[in-house]
């Protein structure tokens, strides 16, 4: 039975038709040229994290892959990009990478130079995992152990449409959750998203890791973190403080910026959790209809 959810919320599209070049031999997504960027993506090397958040949580799926799904979750959000979504271009990606290095590692060291060692380290265990076959790939990248949710537009949708993504699946909800992202979301999932749908803290991981800036003295990083911290704090943690559920502007409005296909999500989840209508008093509608009553609350009725 499948119990255990390991999301990767996704920033970014992979452009996985650009031509290759003199910077890139295959288009791993190693170059900022190979992902379409907002500008704040550059400093950190955010598109590096991109690839270990993804690679790492196939590392993380093997090691209980009987029991687990990764679900990539991002909608189509770059209209230079196509329909693809966030979500699909990690998803290949990801196996282009396993698939380079299965066909390429008896050379030697293939990977991109900027790869750094915990990347390679989980792209090497992958491949063992498969026996260096290629033919295994498939098998792993089958639904049931690797799949996407392309309708999320922000962290909120990324853990709540994850989950409806995970009963499409499975017909089951998940008993515990790993979220593979960035670090300085860490406090907005556990304190205030999973708060919000009264989904047990306990039972969430977050593994986290970037972004990172290269060559920075320590007063550049100490800098670079509080700079984060503050446009965490700005434009996401007082926003959600007020709105739970993401369902009133400003949030409604940065996601409808960040929708260019109209995609509309329609999981079961959502009627559960109360969000087809505009939530005015989040903790009235939580004390209400969420808290205690959600099939994965502590106290739910079995």
């Amino acid at each position: 039975m499948l119990t255990h959810l390991i999301i990767v919320p996704c920033h970014s599209v992979w452009k996985a038709n650009e031509s290759e070049n003199a910077l890139s031999k295959c288009n791993l997504g190693e170059t900022t040229d190979q992902w379409s960027l907002a500008p704040f993506q550059f400093e950190g090397n955010d598109h590096l994290y991109f690839i270990r958040h993804a690679i790492g949580a196939i590392a993380e799926l093997i090691h209980d892959v009987d029991n687990s799904v990764v679900m990539f979750s991002g909608s189509q959000t770059k209209p230079d990009r196509g329909p693809m979504s966030e979500a699909q271009s990690y998803y290949f990606l990801s196996q282009k990478i396993i698939q380079h290095y299965i066909k390429n590692h008896e050379t030697g060291d293939c990977l991109p130079d900027n790869f750094d060692s915990q990347l390679r380290a989980d792209v090497k265990e992958i491949c063992q995992y498969l026996n260096y076959q290629e033919d295994n790939i498939k098998t792993l990248f089958s639904p049931q152990n690797i799949s996407t949710e392309e309708f999320a537009l922000d962290s909120f949708d990324n853990l709540v449409y994850s989950i409806g993504r995970f009963y499409e699946i499975c017909d089951s909800y998940p008993q515990s959750i790993s979220i593979m992202g960035f670090g300085f979301k860490e406090v907005r999932f556990l304190d205030y998203h999973a708060k919000a749908i009264d989904f047990p803290k306990s039972k969430i991981t977050c593994i986290s890791s970037g972004p990172l800036p290269y060559n920075y003295s320590k007063e550049q990083l100490e800098t670079y973190f509080s700079n984060i911290d503050k446009a965490e704090n700005k434009n996401a943690l007082s926003l959600f403080e007020k709105d739970w559920y993401g369902t009133l502007s400003p949030l409604t409005k940065k996601k409808a910026s960040r929708n260019p296909y109209n995609r509309k999500a329609n999981y079961k989840i959502m009627d559960i959790l109360g969000m087809t209508e505009p939530i005015t008093n989040p903790e009235q509608h939580y004390i209400s209809n969420i808290k205690g009553k959600m099939p994965w609350s502590v106290n739910a009725s079995q």
